[in-house]
């Protein structure tokens, strides 16, 4: 996880530098009058003294930060600890993916379009190199996450959730297609009757908010064989699932 953890902070830095931009030409400017032998310092100051390189890399700073607040707030939920998060990987998965393969084909960024107009730009130009980018996000992605091996585990987990269950239809009552679980893959009697129960429980509860831990706890008596798997299943960080299906 510390490759994730390490885009997490550039991105976060990214929002900083957004923020901070329209600082930079002045501060630079005194930097490099303080110090004209400075190289580096010439070629950045030489950079943002150009109104359209200075406008394409605040449009550039921008975009990114718009469009990365899904990655980052999905990468902030993987990485809750006091929470139970896996049965809510595979939901935000698919929301991810419908967001990257949905921007990759959009011919409307319209969030920027009026920064780009502003700093005299045709959003066109700018839309097509957006494009790409996640075009480029896309690929990398579908290498690495729809056949991962620990993408059926997240699938399963789901059934830990009572409202997939209760909401879904009679499909995702079938508990042999979370086998990723091991003790689902070959049920014994006593645990398929607890199921039966807990899949017809949707028609006599009324749920809202459900904190997860509290309601399996709530479920020991009930379901005693199940709630155990469910408070193991549930507490697995993502990235002990990931670093487990790698080996």
């Amino acid at each position: 996880m510390h490759g994730i953890s390490k885009s997490l902070y550039i991105i976060k830095r990214v929002f900083y530098v957004k923020e901070h931009i329209i600082y930079w030409p002045s501060f630079f400017k005194e930097e490099y009058e303080n110090d004209k032998k400075h190289n580096s310092l010439e070629s950045i100051n030489s950079c943002l003294q150009d109104e359209l390189k200075l406008g394409t890399i605040t449009i550039y700073f921008n975009f990114i930060s718009f469009y990365a607040n899904e990655f980052v707030q999905d990468l902030d939920f993987f990485q809750q600890l006091r929470k139970p998060v896996i049965p809510f990987a595979e939901l935000r998965l698919q929301q991810l993916t419908s967001y990257i393969e949905f921007n990759r084909n959009s011919s409307n960024f319209g969030s920027l379009e009026n920064l780009i107009i502003q700093l005299r730009f045709n959003p066109e130009d700018f839309y097509v190199i957006f494009r790409l980018a996640f075009e480029a996000a896309y690929n990398k992605f579908a290498v690495h996450i729809p056949n991962h091996p620990a993408r059926h585990l997240f699938y399963s987990c789901q059934v830990f959730d009572p409202k997939y269950i209760y909401n879904g239809d009679i499909s995702q009552k079938d508990i042999w297609q979370y086998n990723a679980i091991h003790e689902f893959a070959n049920p014994p009697d006593e645990l398929l009757r607890e199921w039966g129960i807990y899949c017809g429980l949707g028609n006599n509860e009324v749920l809202g908010e459900i904190e997860l831990n509290q309601y399996w706890l709530n479920k020991a008596i009930q379901l005693p064989i199940l709630f155990k798997i469910a408070l193991e299943y549930i507490w697995l960080p993502v990235s002990s699932c990931i670093l487990a299906s790698d080996r």
